[in-house]
């Protein structure tokens, strides 16, 4: 009997892996999450074609000096415009400190960037532009975040490794962009639209990182689900979570 002992040990080691695995392909609970082998700065749509064909397209702003930029030219279902107010005394400001939402030349809401925005703006380093080395910032989007058809705001923050987005949802019946804090770590690199999921890719190493699954519900964009991948000599591991960042699953791969 002792010497079965070990046998059976071995035994459970070798063929529970087996079994963690079939639990992550079978559970409906797991999501099952885009590779990221392919990530860059595009982003892939998946069974989006509906909601592309009716969204306008998406675009950034060249922003030199105070300006004001009607929002109707780009969708004629807006009747907004966006004052970008400039300030750049020296090679540190961000350039655009703030944005006011204009409805028929009355602020209705003020978009602050002061202790959000980190990067500050560049000379334009394109020769053929008529505004070659003038200060510009150009990294001030017009984006369909939460698929929804309307075009949300998206600025650049931060840059690292990677560059970072702060987020103003664009909503309809508020005719108001509003800021979510909660989503400045996300990274979108696949959407998901017949199930309403933006998975995002925060950053990590070759060793190990997270993949964020976020839920669009009404337009509300909400962290739906995680994954942590570690990779080793001896193991692969992989930990799924729930929203409340709760263990849905745990799955182990030992290396041979």
């Amino acid at each position: 009997m002792k010497k079965l002992l070990p046998i059976l040990l071995c035994f459970f080691l070798i063929f529970g892996c087996n079994f963690e695995n079939t639990q992550v392909e079978e559970n409906p609970l797991v999501l099952d999450f885009p590779s990221i082998s392919t990530y860059a700065d595009s982003i892939i749509y998946s069974g989006c074609e509906d909601i592309i064909s009716i969204t306008p397209p998406s675009f950034n702003f060249d922003i030199y000096e105070d300006t004001i930029i009607d929002l109707h030219q780009f969708d004629d279902r807006l009747n907004l415009n966006l004052k970008f107010n400039w300030l750049y005394e020296n090679y540190w400001d961000i350039g655009v400190t703030s944005i006011d939402v204009l409805n028929k030349g009355n602020v209705i809401s003020n978009i602050s960037l002061k202790g959000i925005i980190k990067v500050e703006a560049f000379p334009q380093n394109d020769p053929e532009s008529k505004r070659f080395e003038e200060p510009v910032r150009d990294d001030i989007y017009m984006q369909d975040v939460n698929l929804d058809s309307y075009l949300d705001i998206k600025v650049r923050s931060t840059c690292g490794k990677g560059c970072y987005y702060s987020y103003w949802i664009f909503n309809p019946i508020k005719n108001a962009f509003e800021r979510d804090s909660s989503l400045d770590a996300m990274r979108p690199y696949y959407y998901d639209c017949k199930n309403n999921l933006i998975y995002s890719y925060p950053g990590g190493t070759g060793w190990y990182y997270d993949v964020h699954a976020y839920k669009v519900t009404n337009g509300k964009i909400e962290l739906f689900q995680s994954v942590y991948y570690e990779f080793n000599e001896k193991y692969n591991l992989k930990i799924y979570r729930d929203s409340a960042y709760n263990i849905i699953l745990s799955d182990t791969t030992y290396n041979n």
